[in-house]
């Protein structure tokens, strides 16, 4: 079996950009009348106060109520429909780049080696279409440039609601069985829980990877009717997508009855429903500095837990949080490297610039080579000495001030264009990449990951920086060791003019202070030096009269979390409600065949006990002590389960041996309640 979770998979991390067939539209959205709008629990809700509600879209008048904006009708062989649904709610304003917007046909990754529109373009062009329910813009169906918002860049309020196949038709049986949501992670839409692996309209999958079909049709088998949740940004804020797992639930309801409903969230999308079911308006504690104030203002805006989730099952989430690119300098390098619309390249940068010297380019870029390993903001850089150390800027961010709000020392343009980025390639939005976000031209702060701010917490604690990885057992299996390392030592070493004697050396001799470098504040610990000593970002000489120049910076991992409104500090202190009737928390315990985190393993043969699914550490997946904060011990053991399946993080969601474990686990269920 080979399963190929294409929202991950590295392979296509490092590819060229190209433009595959025409999509051929399905049959036009069909606007359904609205339906009345559902009342959830009743919340009394005013507008954010007025020193945050700048961070939120307007909305004098909250309720917790939604409406069903239309549906659209797919191919016969994809979801059965898709509702469009909008909440009325308080939402704080999401932040997009051209990484995270949706993606048409048009714009999804084309090429003869990685023909991703081929499988991937109509299921993702159906979403736009879904948001475009709200927009009527005719850019959806892939001419010109959508407006922002838009139906590539929704507003924070709406979110896509997919019905499966059977559950459209009715043909599902919701007497026998309670129905299922699902909820997505980052990187991911409600496909993944589909066709895991793709299909071209004929069953085809890409690369002729399997699964073809995925849990929805799976519990569909079964009688039961499933539904799948597509937040606008996957890497968007946990209080809104709480807001959105809430009003789902209501519109599934709406159509089945007033029984609960069984929830399923894989990855970042149980923080949704951590949230959800921790009871957020509860939260106290936070801090009079801007992000916790926001934070503040949007807890208490998430509507109670209404007693409507029968069970929860949380597939390898990030529970306790997540440092994964803070401690790996090549994944960031690989998001830096990375076409905008390749799946890899659309997460987070936990750096706010970094040397041209790490892209991978070696000599003069000729004209007529398109670099397949350095797209985006590093083609063309950093292949000579004279451009080595000018700096890539990804953040205008130098730090926050006295109330804790962002401090920028120029515009993000002005930083790149001296620094040898010419004005024909500047773009704010394609370089506005990091974790924190920039201030715009505007001089309004804007982040595109808003989420994974939320979800970023320093875990070193619990797994240090390894320190004694540099010999040959390690490069087969820490990502680092493997690529990042020899790549930036054997470039700062290179003399064309004598190859005796080398050019440079990089300051790490434990290959630890690279990878501790993106947890402290505008941190030089990652330093390299070399004879070109004369660049404008030079910072001292050793006794050769070699230059020091910084490699990576960034504002730190507390700066993040403060930035994040200690989200995870917050969430990991409460409890789910009690009154839940089951937990099940399955994860992952096998590194997968492409490795992202080992940071927990204690040698380079222990793969039995890796405390690690291959992107997430153990203490945060395997979280059931801290869900069940507040339990009693009886409550525990009739309530709550963990288990661990011999599966990575991609798999863990798709595998067939984990959804077949998730099968047995609702029967279970239906048999006990």
């Amino acid at each position: 079996m080979t399963v190929r979770s294409i929202a991950w998979t590295s392979t296509i991390a490092l590819v060229s950009c190209g433009q595959g067939t025409p999509h051929q539209p399905h049959d036009v959205p069909t606007h359904e009348p609205t339906p009345s709008a559902r009342v959830g629990t009743p919340e009394s809700w005013s507008p954010p106060p007025a020193a945050v509600s700048s961070f939120f879209d307007p909305n004098p008048s909250p309720t917790d109520t939604f409406t069903v904006v239309g549906s659209i009708t797919p191919a016969s062989w994809s979801w059965g429909a898709i509702e469009l649904l909008e909440g009325h709610q308080t939402f704080r304003t999401e932040g997009y780049n051209e990484r995270t917007q949706k993606l048409r046909y048009v714009d999804t990754y084309q090429s003869s080696d990685y023909p991703l529109a081929t499988y991937f373009g109509d299921l993702g062009q159906d979403i736009v279409d879904t948001f475009d329910l709200a927009y009527a813009d005719p850019c959806a169906s892939g001419s010109g440039t959508c407006a922002i918002p838009g139906p590539t860049r929704p507003e924070a309020r709406y979110v896509a609601l997919h019905h499966g196949p059977q559950t459209a038709a009715d043909t599902c049986d919701d007497t026998e069985h309670a129905p299922v949501l699902l909820v997505h992670g980052a990187l991911q839409d409600a496909n993944v829980w589909l066709f895991p692996n793709g299909n071209d309209g004929s069953g085809g999958t890409y690369d002729n990877g399997t699964p073809t079909t995925g849990l929805v049709q799976a519990l569909e088998s079964d009688g039961r009717c499933v539904y799948a949740v597509t937040f606008g940004n996957f890497h968007g804020d946990n209080y809104n997508q709480a807001i959105h797992v809430g009003n789902a639930i209501l519109r599934i309801q709406e159509r089945h009855g007033d029984e609960p409903v069984d929830v399923i969230a894989w990855s970042k999308g149980v923080l949704a429903v951590d949230t959800y079911l921790a009871n957020a308006p509860d939260w106290t504690g936070f801090g009079t500095r801007l992000f916790d104030q926001v934070a503040a203002a949007q807890a208490a805006r998430v509507p109670h837990y209404r007693d409507d989730i029968r069970s929860y099952t949380a597939l390898s989430g990030p529970h306790k949080g997540i440092d994964l690119n803070f401690r790996h300098p090549i994944h960031t390098l690989t998001i830096a490297s990375t076409a905008w619309n390749a799946p890899v390249g659309r997460g987070p940068m936990p750096w706010t610039y970094f040397s041209a010297m790490q892209c991978v380019t070696f000599g003069a870029s000729p004209w007529w080579f398109d670099n397949p390993y350095a797209q985006s903001v590093c083609e063309d850089r950093g292949g000579v000495w004279p451009d080595y150390f000018q700096r890539i800027y990804i953040s205008n961010l130098v730090g926050l001030d006295s109330t804790g709000a962002p401090v920028s020392s120029d515009t993000l343009g002005n930083l790149n264009l001296a620094n040898g980025t010419s004005a024909s390639d500047y773009a704010f939005d394609a370089y506005n990449l990091s974790l924190f976000g920039s201030i715009d031209d505007n001089g309004d702060w804007t982040s595109a990951y808003l989420g994974q701010l939320q979800a970023a917490y320093d875990l070193r604690g619990d797994y240090p920086i390894p320190t004694d990885r540099d010999s040959s057992s390690w490069s087969s299996v820490d990502p680092d060791e493997e690529r990042w390392f020899p790549w930036i030592i054997g470039k700062l070493v290179y003399n064309p003019y004598n190859p005796w004697f080398g050019a440079g050396y990089l300051d790490d001799p434990d290959h630890d202070l690279c990878r501790t470098a993106a947890f402290e504040p505008n941190s030089d610990l990652c330093s390299g030096y070399h004879a070109y000593n004369s660049n404008q970002n030079v910072e001292g000489t050793d006794s050769l009269g070699y230059g020091r120049y910084r490699l990576l910076n960034g504002l730190g991992i507390d700066v993040a979390e403060e930035m994040g409104g200690h989200f995870i500090e917050r969430l990991s202190s409460h409890g789910l409600d009690p009154s839940l009737p089951r937990l099940f928390v399955l994860y992952g315990d096998d590194l997968g065949a492409v490795p992202f985190e080992t940071d927990g393993m204690t040698c380079a043969t222990c793969t039995a006990s890796p405390h690690s699914d291959g992107v997430l550490f153990e203490t945060s997946i395997a979280a059931i002590d801290q869900l069940t904060q507040g339990w009693t011990a009886q409550q525990k053991a009739d309530q709550a389960l963990q288990e661990a399946i011999d599966l990575s993080h991609l798999e863990v969601g798709v595998d067939p041996a984990a959804v077949s474990r998730i099968r047995d686990y609702l029967d279970d269920v239906d048999a006990d309640l």
